[in-house]
């Protein structure tokens, strides 16, 4: 994989990422439900709950978007832009669903790829993590933190942690 190729696609303008993220919403649940198995469960047909992912490809503010490198799909994250109904006042954009395929995790291409979206559309940016997945704390902190100079805000919102931050094109 090369360092310097990466691709953020939307899913809407594409029926074949449409269809890929169609396969991959599911190892994403799949994932979660370590985290917080109350809520992502498994119907009786083997099928993930809830599953959001026709809201993402058709509601008007939402952004389905498919991180490519070197010609292969590796991972996608959701964005949703005002006026989306599950963001906070005063926020442009929220950062709501954030995978990576795990074959190319560790690699890099997760921050990269975060930094990709936020230089692409610039404002003020929410995210919030399941308080269980530590990793995935970690993670926004240190690449949120590295993206913005630590110039972040983190607070617990009914105990859930959320960063919110201006996002903006950075001089590299």
């Amino acid at each position: 994989m090369s360092r310097d190729s990466l691709e953020i696609l939307n899913a809407k303008d594409s029926p074949l990422l449409r269809e890929w993220l169609s396969h991959v919403y599911p190892l994403y649940l799949h994932d979660l439900s370590e985290f917080d198995h109350k809520f992502y469960q498994l119907d009786e047909r083997g099928r993930w709950e809830p599953d959001h992912l026709q809201f993402w490809l058709t509601d008007e503010t939402a952004h389905p978007l498919v991180m490519r490198t070197d010609g292969n799909s590796v991972g996608f994250c959701f964005v949703g832009k005002v006026p989306f109904k599950y963001m906070s006042p005063g926020m442009d954009y929220h950062l709501a669903e954030f995978f990576i395929l795990r074959r190319f995790r560790r690699m890099g291409l997760g921050k990269r790829a975060a930094f990709a979206v936020f230089d692409a559309l610039p404002g003020w940016w929410e995210l919030e993590e399941i308080p269980a997945n530590t990793g995935a704390i970690t993670f926004w902190r240190k690449v949120i933190g590295e993206y913005t100079n630590g110039n972040f805000k983190e607070e617990f919102v009914k105990g859930v942690p959320r960063q919110t931050f201006y996002a903006g094109k950075r001089s590299t």
